[in-house]
């Protein structure tokens, strides 16, 4: 576990504040931090073992309401080295559909479609600016993890929010991630 902390706290966080995705809303942040956080995890491992099936439940909770979402891994790509990681969520009535083809090697996001739309993978518009970082444990629904938490500022198109980000990529799949809080104009 330390080991991995520390190649966040030093390398890995230097892509935090250099993530580069094209968020379209608040609730998108946590494909950004995940992304960021994937390229942390890769150099650790040299690459994105995950498989065909694997997935998070997402359960979204706001003052005046929420939603639900899933993260999947869709397809392979043997010919490009890559996989589909869909991301989907349903906020308020309204849903969103990130889907990025992700290069197994170095965590690149070779395609990204948001809502049926193609976006530029490579623009960058957000600054994500860590505040804290450290070593703690968690309680979530599926038990009790020792995990990062990282506290920071994300810019994007003008607006700044906070987000809480609770993570442990050796024992949960995916991006790792447990929990998250996003701070936003709503609450």
């Amino acid at each position: 576990m330390k080991k991995i902390f520390a190649l966040l706290a030093g390398a890995g966080l230097v892509t935090l504040a250099n993530a580069s995705t094209v968020p379209t809303n608040t609730a998108d942040m946590s494909y950004q931090v995940a992304k960021s956080v994937n390229t942390a995890i890769i150099q650790l491992a040299n690459q994105l073992n995950w498989q065909v099936g694997d997935f998070h439940n997402i359960d979204i909770k706001m003052a005046f309401g929420g939603g639900t979402g899933t993260k999947t891994v869709t397809q392979d790509v043997p010919a490009e080295g890559a996989f589909w990681y869909v991301n989907e969520m349903s906020l308020f009535g309204q849903a969103q559909k990130t889907e990025a083809l992700m290069r197994r090697s170095d965590g690149k996001v070779l395609k990204l479609i948001v809502n049926g739309k193609e976006q530029d993978p490579n623009a960058d518009d957000s600054n994500i600016e860590i505040i804290e970082q450290t070593e703690t444990s968690v309680t979530v629904p599926a038990g009790k993890f020792d995990c990062f938490y990282l506290k920071a500022n994300v810019t994007q198109q003008g607006q700044t929010s906070q987000i809480e980000a609770w993570i442990n990529p050796v024992d949960v799949n995916l991006d790792g991630t447990l929990k998250m809080v996003i701070g936003t104009q709503f609450g």
